[in-house]
């Protein structure tokens, strides 16, 4: 092992006999990579198909109604109502700090920390036995997360220490919409991500870009004990904002103002509203900040449960080419004496991997469709079959 501050290197050799022994205990994590995706798979067109019938129950349900007076009439139903919002304010209690007339914040809390970073080589040799080389590299970032540097490869001389702060979702405790009153949930709703920042971004530079529509940043009234306001109005607890140092804290807030026109899809219950079961356990509320008709909110909501549905089926995919490398990874290490053919063979044994997997999620969301989409679910399966054939053909000619 090498030393350096802020990287450490750590070489291994593992012989042929122990690379063939690794690879054979991979055949059962394979099967189970294979298979778990095609039900993986399976079950997420049958989830597609009821939430898109869902939602079209719910546009065909949904009645308009106005922000006040309340209509004990509307009672259970689905209702769209567009009004001015109101509220005093939050408090964020664990800072201290007061935020007058607004519906919702969002608490934006990171820390500055040392990060690990690990990365591997390897180098093939002749007799098949493999060079594992593998780098921990340590840098300090602002992080959102907390990096819990007792997991570190070598945690002495990057201890960070516990994040007592995190980020969260405050909602004012008297908000409303005409008559009706605001819960939690139905002001959470007005962001479906709770915001879209990463672990690692720059706060204090953020553009409007990364923000949910309606939301704007905010400067507390009074700046906490402790903690100092920078020019941008974020909170900073440490000696030197321009020269951080591990454990200094950074505290910004986003969040809608009162008295914005918002737009509510969701059961009324009582003087509130709340989830609207539509089939089969799937529940509606939605908000948006604006006048939108019900039919945009509860499509908008339709193409998000349709990007969730490509991305399990990317997932499933990958998942499934993973379980092919390794029930196939046995074939390249036995031909890995060679290093040349260790290689080529497991470029092949990659891109056959691949083609299986994709050939494999292909039949099984074809016939997940037969008894509803039958013409999409013959032309997919003909589809599968073409590739399939065509890569045995092109191996025999």
């Amino acid at each position: 092992m090498t030393y350096d501050p802020t990287s450490y290197t750590q070489t291994q050799e593992i012989g042929f006999f122990e690379r063939v022994g690794g690879s054979l205990i991979g055949i059962p994590i394979g099967i189970l990579l294979i298979f778990f995706p095609i039900s993986l798979l399976w079950w997420n067109e049958g989830r597609n198909v009821e939430t898109q019938q869902a939602i079209d129950i719910a546009i065909a349900r949904v009645v308009t109604v106005p922000p006040a007076p309340l209509s004990p009439g509307n009672e259970g139903k689905l209702v769209h109502v567009i009004g001015t919002a109101t509220a005093s304010g939050v408090t964020d209690n664990a800072m201290g700090a007061t935020l007058p007339s607004f519906l919702l914040v969002e608490r934006l809390v990171e820390m500055y920390q040392w990060r690990e970073k690990k990365s591997q080589r390897t180098k093939d040799n002749w007799g098949g036995s493999q060079t594992v080389t593998t780098s921990y590299d340590y840098e300090k970032v602002w992080s959102s997360s907390g990096q819990d540097s007792r997991y570190f490869k070598i945690p002495k001389g990057h201890t960070n220490p516990p994040m007592l702060l995190t980020s969260a979702l405050i909602p004012a405790d008297d908000a409303k919409l005409g008559a009706f009153r605001l819960g939690p949930t139905t002001l959470a709703a007005l962001t479906r991500t709770t915001l879209l920042h990463d672990g690692d971004s720059t706060a204090f530079e953020f553009g409007d870009s990364w923000m949910p529509d309606g939301f704007q940043h905010i400067r507390p009234e009074r700046t906490p004990p402790g903690y100092r306001t920078g020019a941008d109005g974020g909170l900073y607890r440490g000696d030197n904002p321009r020269d951080p140092a591990v454990g200094d804290v950074r505290v910004s807030y986003v969040g809608v103002p009162a008295g914005k026109t918002l737009t509510i899809v969701a059961k009324q219950s009582g003087e509130g509203f709340t989830d609207y079961p539509v089939a089969r356990g799937y529940t509606i509320q939605l908000a948006g900040v604006g006048e939108h008709s019900a039919e945009s909110l509860l499509d908008d909501q339709a193409a998000r449960e349709s990007l969730l549905t490509w991305l399990m089926r990317l997932g499933g995919v990958l998942l499934m080419w993973i379980g092919f490398m390794l029930l196939l990874g046995p074939l390249s290490a036995l031909v890995s004496i060679v290093p040349v053919l260790g290689t080529l063979a497991e470029g092949v044994t990659a891109a056959a991997s691949f083609l299986l997997a994709l050939i494999v999620g292909m039949l099984t969301i074809a016939i997940a469709w037969l008894m509803v989409h039958p013409l999409y679910s013959i032309m997919m399966i003909v589809l599968a079959l073409l590739i399939g054939g065509g890569f045995f053909y092109l191996r025999r000619a």
